[in-house]
């Protein structure tokens, strides 16, 4: 790769950085945000996401740029579209962060509702696929790719123990509809973190082996 290219290449690369730690701080304070039922931290998302939105222009518009002016080839050319489908996915995560501070903000001026479902747990565990999948991505370590491959089933099972729980609680509880239907589109927005996750952890896998891992497909 030629110098001035590689250049161009790293600030790309710093700034996919800056925005990945922008949106793992806006899915943390959604996270507290729902715990402590904080309409505070909840606005702190709101702002978050205006620097996020920022930074996915600004990525966009010199990722495109580079498309068109330095013409890049074989793996320069592969690198930088994952540049740009991982600043969509980092974008998009913000987004669902934004929508559970949202229903948060909702919750708060409703009772607290009693469930045994683990819900810390599993925002906990989709924070820190948020943390593993940008630094996959960052450092190229397809091995801690693959374990945040992983990390997405058991998000999955998480949602899907939640729907069951809050169907099961309206049904015997008319009064927990409203809160119940908060919480299942919460569980909603961390599986789709999750699964955003997940697609920068395949795409490290592709960059560094040239494997086709999604939908469990894999090249040899």
């Amino acid at each position: 790769m030629e110098r001035h290219l590689l250049e161009e290449f790293k600030t790309l690369k710093e700034k996919l950085f800056q925005m990945g730690l922008l949106v793992e701080g806006a899915v943390e304070k959604a996270k507290l945000a729902l715990l402590s039922r904080s309409e505070e931290l909840a606005a702190e998302v709101f702002e978050d996401e205006k620097m996020v939105n920022q930074l996915e222009i600004e990525i966009d518009e010199k990722g495109h740029a580079l498309f068109a002016l330095a013409q890049p080839v074989a793996g320069d050319l592969r690198l930088l579209a994952m540049i740009l489908k991982i600043n969509t996915d980092l974008e998009r995560m913000g987004d669902h962060a934004v929508n559970i501070a949202q229903r948060t903000q909702s919750l708060v001026a409703e009772p607290p509702l009693v469930t045994d479902f683990p819900l810390e747990v599993m925002a906990d565990a989709t924070q820190k696929m948020v943390r593993n999948a940008i630094d996959c991505f960052m450092n190229e370590n397809v091995e801690l790719a693959r374990h945040v491959l992983k990390s997405d089933d058991q998000i999955d099972d998480y949602n899907d123990t939640l729907y069951s729980v809050m169907m099961d609680l309206m049904q015997r509880d008319a009064s927990s509809v409203n809160c119940a239907m908060h919480l299942v589109m919460i569980g909603h927005n961390l599986e789709r973190i999750g699964d955003l996750a997940n697609n920068i952890a395949e795409d490290t896998i592709y960059y560094k082996q040239g494997k086709e891992v999604r939908h469990h497909f894999e090249t040899t």
